[in-house]
């Protein structure tokens, strides 16, 4: 055997040995190749590639730098000597680093994206994204790790670059490239259209259609089997939401059928939804495929997807065909985009008659919203005092409980500029971790606002007790363009006004949904000006704010929004419908349910 075959040999032994985590011994091996042949670069690399993974960048720089000298023509010693420059904070050395590989291999996608995030941390917003968006159009799979870091930052409100990044991503998305997926879209766009693109790009590339499990065979008869397909069947708002109406179905014409995508919780919110089923299937251990062969097998007429492409919604069951009629339901607030989902519940305030072109599903329009309430929702008798929650005692309160990932440097500034429009007011947000608060109290300062004045509740263990404490606060302002959805009704059902502001899209009109349900209508708005003018008008109208209140305290719950029983009885109208055209053997059609 050549001198050459034993250090390939040795290489690969070596290789091997640091996969099965024998560290050391691989160390040595690649130490002996060097020894034998200091020009070895890919030996060299490897034992920088194991410093970084010790945390030790300044001895993987060593190694890189080695390795280079080696062959100035090997890649992946210059990429991770730009990553070891990174770890080190030598920002300007690391975006040497990875220009030198663009410079050398110009479709290196791996180098585009490392130096955009690079120039990003340096501040270039508008730099980085051009290297970004090479790094995606070279290769698409690098969308992913861009939203999941959109989606991080979007979290914990880190609006550094924000607009560069919003304008990036809309421009992958009007060009039908996988930029993100359309949920995380939804927290920035307001365009119907783009949100439209956005979701057929992410089906037809994520979710093809497969072939179909149900071919037109004739159904078993009986009872109308409506499948729920979740993985929210637990202490999730969606659960919350749906509970009522669950137990609210027609028995004698319906058989519910749930089919539990996440792992069995012992919580009370699933010990009273699983009763509320003829059957409750746990199959969050099943493939998508499994899934859908037992929904087949179950024969169930009408499969709802209740998450969509939420965490673990797992949208593929529905790629292929398990049921005759296919519905996007509650969950998720917008079109999948994918052309085997029949239909989508909606209402004519979240989607307009003239937006249905923007939808590949067929609309199934409720009448009042289409967002299902549980008229059973318990409120804690005993409310804390505001002191107990950190709040001014006298001090106008705006609410905004809502997810960190919602708030929006649009509606944060409306924010800020109505606490400045009104002296010792407060507002009263979600804990959403460290990071987050942090950012928003820095925000907060840079426009004029004392940070003090925002006050993060605790999450609490007890939902009755979480809606109680909505009586300290005065009024609910909405998240922009994607609204509060159960936390706004959870707000009505507590007694407390809430404000919003429409936007172009499905997300950005639930609030208005609500609050026009409710018999609110006057607080659903059609600017931020409008909006931010109205939440100080009634900041400083005590007179005209107490009595919103007690019409709010009074008389919401016997609003069209809290009439569970009759909105079931919609629903399954709806439900009807799509069952008697696929009988008869037409196509999906939009329809709208009488009230």
């Amino acid at each position: 055997m050549s001198s050459l075959a034993i250090l390939k040999t040795k290489f690969e032994t070596a290789m091997l040995c640091e996969a099965d985590g024998r560290t050391d011994e691989a160390e040595r091996l690649y130490l002996e190749i060097l020894a034998t042949d200091p020009k070895q670069a890919p030996a060299a690399d490897r034992l920088g590639v194991m410093a970084l993974a010790r945390l030790d960048p300044h001895t993987a720089v060593s190694w890189f730098e080695t390795a280079i000298a080696a062959d100035a023509n090997f890649p992946p010693a210059l990429i991770n000597l730009g990553v070891a420059f990174r770890q080190l904070g030598r920002l300007d050395d690391a975006a040497r680093a990875f220009a030198a590989v663009i410079m050398a291999w110009p479709d290196f996608a791996a180098a585009h994206y490392l130096l955009g995030q690079v120039v990003w941390e340096q501040g270039g917003y508008d730099e980085a994204s051009q290297y970004i968006r090479r790094a995606i159009l070279f290769s698409p799979e690098f969308a992913n790790d861009y939203q999941d870091q959109v989606y991080d930052r979007l979290s914990k409100c880190d609006w550094r670059g924000y607009e560069a990044m919003k304008a990036l991503v809309t421009q992958l998305v009007k060009a039908g490239n996988p930029a993100t997926s359309p949920l995380n879209f939804m927290y920035y766009s307001n365009s119907i259209a783009d949100q439209d693109q956005c979701a057929r790009t992410f089906a037809r590339r994520n979710h093809p259609q497969r072939p179909a499990l149900w071919n037109g065979e004739p159904r078993r008869p009986g009872k109308i089997r409506i499948g729920y397909l979740s993985s929210d069947f637990h202490d999730h708002p969606v659960a919350h939401l749906l509970a009522g109406v669950l137990e609210a179905h027609d028995r004698d014409a319906f058989e519910i059928v749930g089919f539990s995508c996440s792992p069995p919780m012992d919580q009370p919110i699933r010990q009273r939804i699983i009763p509320a089923f003829d059957a409750f299937l746990e199959v969050a251990h099943l493939n998508d495929l499994a899934i859908a062969q037992l929904v087949r097998g179950r024969d169930i007429d009408i499969l709802v997807s209740l998450s969509g492409y939420t965490v673990n919604g797992r949208p593929d069951v529905l790629t292929g065909r398990p049921a005759p009629v296919q519905v996007n339901y509650h969950g998720y607030p917008g079109s999948l985009g994918a052309p085997y989902v029949d239909y989508l519940i909606a209402d004519r305030q979240v989607v307009p008659e003239a937006d249905a072109r923007y939808y590949v599903e067929k609309l199934a329009w409720l009448p009042n919203s289409y967002q299902p309430t549980d008229d059973k929702g318990q409120i804690a008798d005993a409310t804390p005092v505001r002191a107990e929650a950190g709040l001014p005692q006298d001090g106008f309160v705006f609410m905004a409980y809502n997810a960190s990932r919602k708030i929006s440097p649009d509606i944060f500034a409306a924010w800020m500029r109505i606490l400045n429009r009104t002296p010792g007011s407060a507002l009263w947000l979600m804990d959403s971790g460290e990071a987050a608060q942090t950012n928003l109290r820095r925000e907060a300062q840079a426009r004029g606002v004392d940070p003090g004045r925002l006050v993060f509740a605790p999450r609490l263990d007890s939902r009755a007790d979480h809606l109680a404490r909505h009586r300290l606060a005065d009024l609910f302002i909405d998240t922009w363009p994607y609204n509060a959805h159960s936390t706004a009704s959870d707000a009505l059902w507590a007694g407390l006004p809430v404000l919003t502001c429409e936007g172009d899209t499905f997300p950005s009109r639930v609030g208005a949904s609500l609050v026009r349900a409710a018999g609110l209508g006057e607080l659903a708005t059609r600017s931020l000006v409008d909006y931010e003018d109205l939440a100080v008008d009634l900041a400083k109208d005590p007179a005209r704010m107490a009595a919103l209140r007690e019409r709010t305290r009074t008389d919401v719950h016997k609003s069209p929004l809290f009439q569970t029983a009759a909105y079931t009885r919609h629903l399954e109208a709806a439900y009807r419908t799509m069952f008697e055209r696929v009988q008869a053997g037409l196509p999906p059609q939009a329809f709208e349910v009488p009230a």
